[in-house]
C-alpha cells in the first residue's frame, strides 16, 4: 500500500467516525445549559438553607455556649454538633462545584478557588436565610408535629441531652445557690421534668430571674445537677 492509499484510508476512517457522532441542534445545547444553570441554582439554595439550619440549630439549642465551658464544653460540642447536615452541605458544595465545571468560564478557575467561591456564595445566602423567620417557623411546625420529612431534625434542637451533661430549661424557683429548672421540648415525653441545679462557684443569682431560660453543662449528683457552666438563653422561637 502506497502513501496515497494510506492517506485515503485514514480520511475514510475519519469520515466514517464523524458520521457516527450524533449531531445536536443549537436548541439542545441551550436547553442543556439552562438545565445545568437551574440545577446549580437549586443546589446553591439548598446548600445555603442547610448551612442556615446548622447555625440556627447551634444558636437555638444553646450549644454555642459550650465553646466557653473549657475542654469539657468543646468535647461535648463535638459530640452534639450537627454533623449529618454539615457533611450533607459539604457534599452539596462539591456537587455544585462539579456542575459549574461544565460552564466555559470555570475552566480557567483553579478547583480550590472555585470551591472557595461556591462556599462563600452559599455562606452569604445562608446569612440572608438565617436573618428571616423561616427556620423559627419550621421549628414551630415541627414541635406541633406538622412538619414531615425534615421535622425530626428540627425537633432534635429542643431535645435534652442529659446523657452528655447538657441541661436546659426555664427557671421556676431560686433558692440560695440552687435553682429549679423546668425542661420542656414541646413533645410531652419523659424528659419534660423539673431539675434542681447547683450553680457554679461564684455565680451571682442576682443576674437570674423566674421565667428565664438557661443552658447548663453539669454533672448529676443524686437529685441535684452540679453546674460546671451556665449561660442565660433567649426565649425559644416558634412558640
Amino acid at each position: 500500500m502506497n502513501e496515497q492509499d494510506l492517506q485515503k484510508r485514514i480520511r475514510e476512517n475519519v469520515l466514517e467516525r464523524v458520521k457516527r457522532v450524533p449531531i445536536r441542534s443549537r436548541a439542545y445545547f441551550i436547553a442543556r445549559i439552562a438545565l445545568s444553570a437551574i440545577v446549580s441554582l437549586f443546589v446553591l439554595a439548598l446548600s445555603a438553607y442547610v448551612l442556615s439550619f446548622i447555625a440556627f440549630s447551634l444558636h437555638e439549642s444553646g450549644e454555642q455556649f459550650l465553646l466557653g465551658f473549657g475542654i469539657r464544653g468543646i468535647q461535648t460540642l463535638f459530640v452534639l454538633f450537627p454533623w449529618v447536615p454539615t457533611i450533607a452541605d459539604i457534599l452539596l458544595v462539591i456537587f455544585l462545584e462539579w456542575l459549574l465545571q461544565g460552564f466555559k468560564f470555570a475552566y480557567r478557575i483553579p478547583l480550590i478557588t472555585l470551591f472557595a467561591v461556591v462556599f462563600t456564595m452559599s455562606g452569604v445566602l445562608a446569612a440572608g436565610i438565617y436573618s428571616t423567620p423561616l427556620n423559627g417557623q419550621l421549628l414551630g411546625l415541627a414541635d406541633r408535629g406538622n412538619l414531615p420529612l425534615i421535622g425530626q431534625a428540627y425537633e432534635d434542637i429542643h431535645n435534652s441531652h442529659h446523657d452528655a451533661g447538657v441541661f436546659r430549661g426555664t427557671i421556676t424557683a431560686i433558692t440560695g445557690d440552687q435553682i429549679t429548672v423546668s425542661h420542656n421540648d414541646y413533645d410531652r415525653d419523659l424528659d419534660d421534668r423539673a431539675l434542681t441545679i447547683a450553680l457554679p462557684a461564684g455565680y451571682a443569682t442576682s443576674t437570674l430571674s423566674i421565667g428565664e431560660q438557661v443552658f447548663v453543662l453539669g454533672t448529676p449528683n443524686g437529685p441535684v445537677v452540679q453546674a460546671d457552666g451556665m449561660e442565660e438563653m433567649p426565649p425559644p422561637v416558634g412558640h
